[in-house]
C-alpha cells in the first residue's frame, strides 16, 4: 500500500451465544447440518406468539461487558428494528438499539508481538436471522438459526492496517472461548465479521468514503479482503475515479471485493421499543455476583511467569479445555508439566481423539502420571503406552497400571554399562558410527538400551555414559 495513505477501520463482529435455547424461544440453541428442525412457531413469527426473554443470554451479555471493562446498562430493554429480508419472517429483528447493555470497553490486541489497546464503542444484544442457502435461481431458508441470541460488538474506527484488524478479531475470539459465552467458530457461523473501510492521507482528520465488506468468514480472508479494498480505494483516489458507500463482499476465489448494493444514504429502521418484552431492571448486586474467567492477556502474562514458550501459550489461549485442564493439574513443576503435556499426552489425543474425554476428565490421575515421569520413575517414552492401558479401564488408577505392567524404573538394578557393552557386541559396526556421525550413533544406541531395559533406563545416566563413551572414543 502507498505508505502516504492511512487505513481506517471499524469492525463489527456477531458472536452466538451457547445458550441452551434460543433468545426468545424454548427451542434448542444447537448446530446442525439438517435444516429446519429447531424451531417453534415463535421463531417463525406467527400470529399471536410471545417471546420470553433468555436470562443466561443477559448473563452472558454481561460477562463480555465486564471481560471488555465496559459501562453496564442497568436497564435491559429491547427495540425493534424493521426492515424487510426473506430471511427475517417477522419483518423486524429484536435487538438493543437505544440501551446497549455495554458502552465504552477497550480490548487488548496483540500486533506483531506487542500488546495494544482497542477501543471498542459498544455491544448489543439481538436474535440471529434465518440462513440462505443460495441455489440455482432459488433461495431456501434454514430456521435454525433464527432466534439463535446474537452479541454485537462494534469497535471504534481506530484500527489502521490488515494486521490490527485480524489480531482485534483474533483478541475478540479469544475473550469469547476464555468467558464460555460462544463457540466462536467462524467455519460455522457462530462468529461473523464485516469490516468497514476508508482511506484518507496520513496526518488527516478527514473520514472519506466509508465501505463495509460483509460476512467475512476466516481471518486470512479479513486480512485479503482488507489489503485489496484499501488498494482499490487508494488508486481510485489517485486517479480520480469517484466511488460510492456501499457494501460489499470478499470473492476468495479471485481475491476481489464485489459490490452488493449501495448505501449511498442511511437507512431508517423507524426503531421502537418492543412492546412485547417488558424492561428489566438489573441490580448492582446482581451484576457484581456474575464473576468473570481470567482473560487471555492475564493468561498468557501467567504462563510467561512460569516460563512458558510462546507456541505453547498460543495453544492454551486457542484452546480452553487444554488450558484449563493444565491448570488443575497438582504437580510439583508447572514448566515441566506442561512440556510433558503437550510432547507426550496432546501428542497422544491428537492421534487417539476417542481418548480426549476419557484423559481430560482424569486430572488427579494424570497428575500422578506426570509427576512419576518428572521424578524419573516412570521413562516419558512410556507415558503413551499407559495412556493406551488406561482405555481398558472404567476407572483407572495411574499407579497400578504402571505396576501391572512392570514399567516403574529400578535405577540400581539395572547395570547401563553392561547393556552397553553388549550391543557393541550386537552391533559390530556401531563403534565406527561413533567416531563418523555421533549423532545417529547416540540415538540408535540409546533406543536399544530403552528396549532391552522396557524403558526402565535413567535417561539422564544413559546420557552420560553416551558422552564418556563418546569422549573415549574419540
Amino acid at each position: 500500500m502507498n505508505s502516504s495513505w492511512e487505513l481506517v477501520i471499524g469492525i463489527e463482529i456477531h458472536i452466538e451465544l451457547n445458550t441452551k435455547t434460543k433468545m426468545f424461544s424454548s427451542q434448542p440453541n444447537l448446530y446442525s447440518d439438517i435444516p429446519n428442525i429447531y424451531v417453534s412457531p415463535i421463531d417463525l413469527a406467527y400470529p399471536g406468539t410471545l417471546p420470553s426473554l433468555n436470562k443466561e443470554a443477559i448473563i452472558k451479555g454481561i460477562k463480555l461487558a465486564k471481560g471488555l471493562k465496559m459501562k453496564i446498562d442497568n436497564l435491559v430493554r429491547f427495540d425493534r428494528k424493521n426492515y424487510f429480508y426473506p430471511d427475517l419472517t417477522k419483518g423486524y429483528q429484536i435487538t438493543q438499539q437505544f440501551n446497549p447493555i455495554g458502552k465504552n470497553g477497550i480490548i487488548k490486541a496483540k500486533v506483531d508481538d506487542i500488546w495494544k489497546d482497542i477501543s471498542i464503542e459498544r455491544i448489543h444484544l439481538e436474535e440471529d436471522t434465518a440462513k440462505s442457502l443460495h441455489q440455482d435461481k432459488y433461495t431456501l431458508l434454514n430456521y435454525n438459526r433464527s432466534g439463535v441470541p446474537l452479541i454485537e460488538i462494534v469497535s471504534n474506527p481506530v484500527m489502521h492496517s490488515a494486521k490490527e484488524a485480524t489480531a482485534y478479531v483474533e483478541a475478540i475470539r479469544q475473550m469469547a472461548l476464555a468467558l464460555n459465552i460462544s463457540d466462536a467458530k467462524m467455519n460455522e457461523g457462530s462468529l461473523r465479521v464485516d469490516v468497514n473501510i476508508s482511506v484518507r492521507k496520513k496526518n488527516s482528520d478527514d473520514l472519506n468514503t466509508r465501505v463495509e465488506i460483509k460476512n467475512l468468514n476466516s481471518i486470512s480472508n479479513i486480512e485479503k479482503a482488507i489489503e485489496y479494498e484499501a488498494n482499490y480505494q487508494i488508486n481510485c483516489y489517485e486517479n480520480n475515479i469517484s466511488f460510492e458507500q456501499c457494501t460489499k463482499r470478499y470473492d476468495e476465489n479471485k481475491n476481489i471485493t464485489v459490490i452488493m448494493r449501495s448505501k449511498s444514504s442511511a437507512i431508517d429502521y423507524k426503531y421502537f421499543p418492543d412492546p412485547n418484552i417488558p424492561y428489566i431492571r438489573l441490580s448492582n448486586e446482581l451484576i457484581d455476583s456474575i464473576k468473570i474467567e481470567e482473560l487471555p492477556y492475564e493468561k498468557e502474562q501467567r504462563y510467561l511467569k512460569n516460563g512458558l514458550n510462546n507456541v505453547q501459550i498460543s495453544q492454551l489461549i486457542n484452546n480452553t479445555s487444554y488450558a484449563n485442564f493444565l491448570d488443575s493439574l497438582n504437580t510439583n513443576d508447572f514448566k515441566k508439566t506442561t512440556n510433558i503435556f503437550f510432547s507426550e499426552i496432546v501428542s497422544y489425543i491428537n492421534q487417539n481423539p476417542t481418548q480426549n474425554d476419557l484423559i481430560l476428565s482424569n486430572s488427579k490421575e494424570i497428575s500422578k502420571l506426570i509427576q512419576f515421569a518428572i521424578d524419573e520413575k516412570i521413562s516419558k517414552n512410556n507415558i503413551k503406552l499407559i495412556l493406551e492401558e488406561i482405555k481398558n479401564y472404567n476407572d483407572f488408577d495411574i499407579e497400578s497400571i504402571i505396576k501391572n505392567n512392570n514399567l516403574f524404573i529400578e535405577k540400581k538394578a539395572i547395570d547401563l554399562h553392561a547393556i552397553i557393552k553388549e550391543i557393541f557386541k550386537e552391533n559390530l559396526s556401531l563403534e565406527a558410527e561413533f567416531k563418523n556421525n555421533f549423532n545417529r550413533a547416540s540415538k540408535f544406541l540409546s533406543g536399544q538400551v530403552m528396549k532391552k531395559t522396557s524403558g526402565k533406563a535413567d535417561i539422564i545416566e544413559l546420557n552420560k555414559l553416551i558422552k564418556a563413551l563418546n569422549e573415549e572414543k574419540k
